[in-house]
């Protein structure tokens, strides 16, 4: 989960270690730390929403979400993102659930590097779109190597249909984006758990298979 953090005492993950890091910044600096606490409760909802629907989910946290000296919510930049990403390269996880997006990400950039990174070492990457913009190009979920995902209210639970093939975009039941992007998370965690060889064309190619029209 690159999320706003988890919270290891959700009911949700007992019986399970909940690990994971902190991407904080001072100045114009980043680094790792200890402190992956959810900091609005977004991300222990989303992942508890992912270990209902995958019951063999191993839930990691990368909190990503800043605050400012006086506790105000802060917007994530681009390379806080990254790192989120590629700590999770780093750790060997298959499935990375992005709920944040950024609008610009230039070719070459800290996020394009950690997309293209994510592929070539294969993690799959299921990021959202922000809701009510469904005509932005946000980045992650707008790269054509990253599963993006937007919610469709007809949908039922457990149902996706493509949104673009070529994009590897789905659609998916949720109240949100986000949490339509954690059901597809599921279901790509799902895969693995009878194939964990499969990469992200190989599941996407299934999921397209069953896509609903």
């Amino acid at each position: 989960m690159v999320d706003t953090g988890v919270d290891p005492a959700c009911s949700a993950f007992e019986g399970q270690e909940v690990q994971g890091v902190g991407v904080e910044r001072i100045g114009d600096d980043y680094y790792y730390d200890a402190d992956f606490r959810d900091l609005s409760g977004h991300g222990t909802a989303m992942a508890a929403r992912i270990q209902s629907f995958c019951k063999s989910a191993q839930i990691c946290a990368v909190r990503i979400a800043q605050r400012d000296e006086d506790g105000v919510a802060v917007r994530v930049q681009e390379q806080a993102l990254a790192m989120g990403i590629e700590w999770c390269i780093q750790q060997g996880i298959r499935i990375v659930n992005v709920s944040y997006s950024i609008a610009e990400a230039p070719h070459g950039g800290f996020l394009a590097r950690a997309c293209h990174k994510a592929r070539e070492n294969g993690t799959i990457l299921v990021a959202a779109y922000r809701g009510g913009e469904e005509e932005m190009p946000v980045y992650p979920a707008a790269f054509p190597t990253v599963i993006g995902v937007r919610r469709r209210d007809d949908l039922k639970l457990g149902e996706v249909a493509v949104l673009s093939e070529e994009n590897l975009d789905l659609h998916a039941w949720g109240r949100s984006n986000s949490s339509a992007t954690a059901q597809v998370s599921a279901m790509v965690g799902r895969i693995h758990s009878i194939d964990d060889s499969l990469g992200l064309e190989a599941v996407v190619a299934y999921l397209m298979e069953v896509a609903v029209e």
